[in-house]
């Protein structure tokens, strides 16, 4: 038996634009990431997670085509959304680096999470956008920052400047695309969400929020 699927409201389309988007944009900064790597372990390691990226993104691709979504179309919304954020915070070194992805992906994972539950999207899908780099930092970075002030201290300068950046993309994303929640009061409420799981994950990579 075929089954059939409803067609995609407008809102709910916006949303999915914004998944596709985000998830070939993690995709890139993970191969990147990647590409800079210190060691072929990292490298490797870091390969493994764009790959999950992507397959997030065919997901999302097989679904807008059973609905006869234009993904690329909804996705086009969202083009160089993270173009001024990547030029305002360029690392200097390979831990910056690391720092930058564990912030941007988490702080944007977390919107991901609230736009997707607020629209009742993919409950059905267990997407994880850390795919597996919040592990990784806390393997690889962790334990340098808890033995070294210094680098704890320059990490989290860091750390701050990156989320200022980030969490004011929310915001500007959130506004400039007010179909993404379903009460534009809610932005307030939403942004202090993803940033006290932000202040979370700084604590537990060791951290100054």
């Amino acid at each position: 038996m075929t089954r059939t699927y409803e067609p995609v409201e407008a809102a709910d389309a916006e949303v999915v634009g914004l998944l596709a988007n985000s998830a070939l944009a993690v995709m890139t900064r993970l191969a990147k990431d990647g590409d800079q790597a210190p060691s072929i372990t990292a490298h490797v390691a870091h390969a493994r997670m764009s790959a999950r990226a992507f397959r997030h993104f065919e997901e999302i691709e097989l679904w807008a085509q059973h609905r006869g979504l234009d993904l690329l179309e909804v996705a086009g919304r969202f083009e160089d959304l993270f173009d001024d954020l990547d030029a305002r915070t360029r690392p200097a070194r390979w831990s910056e680096r690391s720092v930058k992805t564990y912030v941007t992906v988490g702080i944007f994972g977390d919107l991901l999470n609230e736009v997707t539950r607020a629209h009742g999207l993919f409950a059905d899908h267990d997407t994880d956008w850390d795919l597996g780099q919040g592990e990784w930092a806390m393997e690889h970075l962790q334990p340098t920052i808890a033995q070294d002030p210094q680098v704890a201290a320059r990490l989290s300068l860091w750390a701050r400047r990156v989320a200022g950046e980030v969490l004011g993309l929310v915001r500007s994303t959130l506004f400039t695309h007010p179909a993404l929640l379903s009460d534009p009061d809610e932005v307030d409420a939403v942004v202090e969400k993803v940033t006290k799981c932000h202040g979370q994950r700084m604590a537990d990579l060791g951290l100054q929020a």
